[in-house]
């Protein structure tokens, strides 16, 4: 992808990069982006009004990709998540809904508007009513955001207070937010040289932090391999 304005503080993931960051496949990535076959995509990604051919997605699109790998978790149709989407858009006015401030607070009841509208919904468990299971999964996804002008602008990863994606740094790769070094590197690094120590001398970084970052992308590995299977 040519460097400029356009992608600048953006962010910037191939499918791969995306479904490893949100444990999902990297199909699944182009499908919901991109569209496959006759079906058209959940969202128009970002980057394709610079190249239609270009498959990388923005942060924005990684956020809303990351809702979507939740909602379909609990088997919500594409098409339940389709019709919420336009919902929210038509009746919201909210641009980029599941990247929204505004999702995380009306997103439930954006949902249940969909359901209404999707009758090959799954059935809901009795026990846990439609609306508070919709409720749980859009917390869950948006709570570790951070909003600017009630959009996504940061990604700081619950459990891992080191670590942040923020599309204006190393264009959304995930770094250690106090020393701005990639938390991928690092991890390459301790596979190769299984030293905490060293590393922590080298790059003058405490081995505690070093930890947390080796513990992240490991966490990523394993959900990317097992949502590959």
């Amino acid at each position: 992808m040519p460097l400029d304005d356009s992608i600048l503080g953006q962010g910037v993931y191939t499918p791969r990069e995306a479904a490893r960051l949100v444990g999902t496949s990297s199909q699944q990535v182009l499908r919901w982006t991109r569209g496959s076959g006759p079906n058209e995509p959940l969202w128009p990604a970002h980057y394709q009004f610079i190249d239609e051919d270009v498959t990388d997605i923005s942060f924005l699109d990684l956020i809303e990709v990351r809702v979507v790998t939740a909602l379909r978790r609990k088997n919500i149709s594409l098409q339940a998540i389709r019709f919420a989407i336009e919902c929210a858009k038509d009746k919201y006015g909210i641009s980029r809904p599941l990247a929204s401030q505004s999702f995380q607070t009306d997103g439930d009841e954006i949902l249940m508007e969909a359901i209404e509208g999707e009758s090959d919904l799954v059935s809901l468990s009795k026990k846990r009513p439609g609306q508070k299971v919709f409720k749980e999964i859009i917390f869950q996804s948006l709570s570790d955001l951070e909003y600017e002008d009630e959009i996504a602008a940061r990604w700081r990863p619950r459990g891992f207070s080191e670590v942040i994606i923020d599309p204006g740094r190393q264009f959304g790769d995930p770094i250690l937010d106090s020393f701005g070094i990639s938390t991928s590197i690092i991890y390459k690094e301790y596979n190769e040289f299984k030293d905490l120590k060293y590393l922590s001398e080298i790059y003058e970084i405490p081995q505690k932090v070093l930890k947390t970052c080796i513990s992240f992308e490991s966490k990523l590995d394993k959900a990317h391999g097992q949502s590959s299977l």
